[in-house]
């Protein structure tokens, strides 16, 4: 689709018009192409994950290069705690413990289900339990006296790399980039006038 001002031939329209105005509408259709990149990428995960918006755009850190005309969205960030993956206890279940000094003995104990994929549904934490809003596991399954930890499921930047989310983000960016050029252009040189 061939556009009334082609962002392809940036440098003719530097030469035609004001080179202000032409970096001005290139900047402009950037931040805007940008936000709808950031938006979609958001709307993959979220068909994938039990995740909301929210969370994906704290972890969103734009990357402007001043002097170069390009944009990288970066994900950054360390895996999200279970507990952010709409926790909940599980049935009691009878197992047996061993206390501290080596006696066996039956309790009930509930653990912890989560849901963290859209396709899986809620899985069972294994080893885990919920509480006081956390997904708790023990670091070693057969000492019962080690220290509980807190549990982990996925990364916000590994949810973000899968090939289906970057190619749809990838080619909405070829799609879009060239339109909003050519409207930003429209309109500024309309001002003008």
């Amino acid at each position: 689709m061939r556009y009334e001002y082609d962002i392809n031939q940036l440098q003719a329209l530097k030469n035609r018009y004001d080179p202000k105005l032409v970096e001005k509408a290139f900047s402009q259709a950037l931040d805007r192409t940008q936000a709808k990149a950031a938006t979609l990428i958001s709307r993959e995960v979220r068909d994938d994950y039990y995740i909301t918006a929210g969370e994906i755009k704290k972890r969103l850190k734009i990357d402007r290069a001043r002097r170069d005309a390009s944009r990288s969205l970066l994900y950054v960030g360390r895996r999200l705690p279970l507990d952010q993956f709409k926790p909940k206890t599980t049935r009691a279940r009878v197992v047996v413990a061993t206390s501290r000094r080596g006696n066996q003995y039956k309790t009930r104990r509930r653990g912890a289900s989560v849901m963290v994929r859209k396709d899986t549904g809620r899985q069972l934490v294994k080893g885990g339990w919920f509480a006081k809003g956390r997904v708790l596991r023990r670091a070693d399954k057969a000492d019962n006296a080690s220290d509980p930890r807190i549990q982990f499921g996925p990364s916000i930047p590994g949810m973000v790399a899968h090939e289906s989310v970057i190619n749809s983000a990838q080619n909405m960016v070829r799609e879009d980039l060239p339109r909003q050029f050519s409207g930003r252009m429209d309109y500024l040189l309309g001002q003008k006038k």
